[in-house]
């Protein structure tokens, strides 16, 4: 009996195939634009210069899904559905010059965008790489904001001085409208492409750099916390006889401040970016890193503090960082102590035989109640 097809595992070396022909067409394309007027090119030529280059960018970013589509996540099926449909849309805008060879990119992508609805529900995993949502967002409101300027550029294209006839000049005129620039060669001349054009500038002022800033805002903020660390490393340097915090738990916020307050030397390692932003704006020495890190813990210079108390609100994360600090007490042959800020008394077992001393937090609120009863 004939084994029958697994669409699914196909899914992914269809799109990467139609990646390829986009980006050796609009390579084609592109060619004898720069110069290069070979007969068989001139003759299979459908788009401008501009355009040409999207192409092969978007084949590229059909090659990146590959890897999604075989891990069957969801954003990796909603970017492949998208990418489809502005394939097909490219083509639409040289249906004139349709050609015999634009065939094969034509059926691979239909087959494609069939698999893709007809198995929908196997696309559910999350994504490879944690983007986060408000990036993914961004980047759709990005879009949006090109095709709908595009778009509508295209068909008021008679509409401007002088009229706008080919997509070159619509993404021109649309990048120029959205990013402010204003440069006069091509003016709107009818009430209703004026009003177009204003839509346009509210999307691009109030959408499209919003958009932006949030998409490139994480990969700008890692830069200069990266720039920080760096900074505070040097800072940490100088640091001996030190007391080690690894984690951040309200319940310790009176006992650092007493200790800032009678200049007792300490370093707070923190995971969590508002904690981390909150205790330095008290004036607090903070690495935002995790403390279960042994990188991290060198570098608060763990080799010569003299005490180090795990203190998380999260009992399983201090647990893993009670085991690292036990591996690197024995590699570096470290004699400091080691204290844990315990949130749960069940859990007293599981972490005694790693640490020096257990400070039982609720057993500490429990007694204190108590008296006061």
């Amino acid at each position: 009996m004939m084994k029958m097809v697994n669409w699914t595992k196909l899914l992914p070396y269809l799109i990467v195939s139609i990646g390829l022909y986009q980006i050796t067409a609009g390579l084609i394309f592109i060619n004898f634009h720069y110069g290069y007027t070979s007969p068989v090119l001139k003759n299979i030529s459908g788009y401008g210069n501009v355009v040409s280059f999207f192409i092969i960018v978007y084949g590229i970013f059909l090659l990146f899904l590959f890897r999604g589509l075989k891990k069957k996540t969801w954003t990796s099926w909603y970017m492949a559905i998208t990418f489809i449909f502005l394939y097909f849309f490219t083509y639409s805008l040289k249906i004139s010059k349709f050609l015999p060879m634009d065939i094969i990119g034509i059926v691979i992508s239909a087959l494609a965008l069939v698999i893709l609805l007809k198995y929908r529900k196997k696309y559910v995993f999350p994504p490879i790489t944690k983007i986060p949502r408000e990036s993914l967002a961004s980047l759709g409101v990005i879009v949006f904001t090109m095709l709908y300027g595009i778009i509508g550029t295209l068909i008021l294209g008679t509409q401007f001085n002088p009229p706008i006839k080919n997509v070159n000049d619509a993404i021109y005129y649309t990048v120029e409208v959205m990013t402010t620039l204003g440069f006069g060669d091509i003016l709107p001349v009818t009430d209703l492409s004026r009003l177009f054009t204003s839509s346009l500038v509210i999307l691009g002022v109030a959408s499209f750099f919003g958009a932006v800033a949030t998409f490139f805002g994480p990969v700008i903020q890692k830069r200069v916390e990266n720039v920080v660390n760096i900074m505070e490393t040097a800072e940490f340097s100088g640091m001996k006889d030190h007391i080690i915090f690894c984690g951040y738990n309200p319940m310790i916020s009176s006992l650092i401040r007493e200790m800032k307050k009678k200049e007792i030397p300490f370093i707070l390692i923190v995971r969590d970016q508002d904690n981390a932003t909150f205790l330095r704006n008290d004036g607090y020495i903070v690495l935002r890193e995790r403390a279960d890190n042994p990188e991290a813990l060198k570098k608060a210079g763990i080799k010569r503090a003299k005490k180090v108390y795990i203190s998380s609100s999260d009992d399983g994360y201090n647990l893993m960082v009670a085991l690292t600090l036990n591996k690197l007490k024995k590699e570096l042959g470290l004699s400091l102590k080691i204290s844990i800020f315990l949130n749960s008394s069940a859990n007293m077992e599981t972490v005694k035989d790693f640490v020096d001393e257990i400070i039982d937090i609720s057993d500490m609120i429990r007694e204190r109640v108590m008296g006061n009863i």
